[in-house]
């Protein structure tokens, strides 16, 4: 990074102009002199005596601002989704039990007519016994 001429220094400080200069002149600040006289400031010399200042621009807090809002929209998004997911693993997990419960019954249907000729046979051996009790 290159030095820092006073007007930087002030930018980058925070600090009036007059201040660089009176810390430059009573030693708290060291600075060297270009061809034409003026002050340059090494950057880590400046932010040792002075903390970096964070500038804060309207565009900056606008930007900042629609970062958060999107941030936000993305977190509720993301909940949103996930409740979505939530949902369809629920409609999964009550469709496999319908189709484990129909595949049951079919099976009870099934076994009942294959069951139904030889229990037709029996019934009919049982009305032949006791039709001839009655007579």
């Amino acid at each position: 990074m290159p030095p820092f001429k006073i007007a930087d220094a002030v930018r980058e400080s925070g600090k009036a102009k007059s201040t660089i200069i009176d810390a430059i002149k009573r030693g708290r600040l060291s600075a060297t002199r270009d061809e034409t006289g003026r002050y340059l400031i090494d950057p880590s010399e400046l932010f040792r005596v002075y903390p970096a200042q964070t500038h804060t621009t309207e565009s900056d807090t606008v930007t900042r601002s629609a970062h958060g809002i999107l941030e936000l929209k993305t977190a509720m998004l993301e909940q949103a989704l996930e409740r979505e997911r939530d949902f369809v693993r629920e409609l999964s997990r009550r469709l496999d039990e319908s189709d484990a419960e129909r595949r049951r019954l079919t099976e009870l249907l099934t076994f009942d007519k294959a069951q139904a000729p030889q229990a037709n046979a029996v019934n009919k051996l049982w009305r032949k016994v006791f039709k001839r009790h009655q007579l």
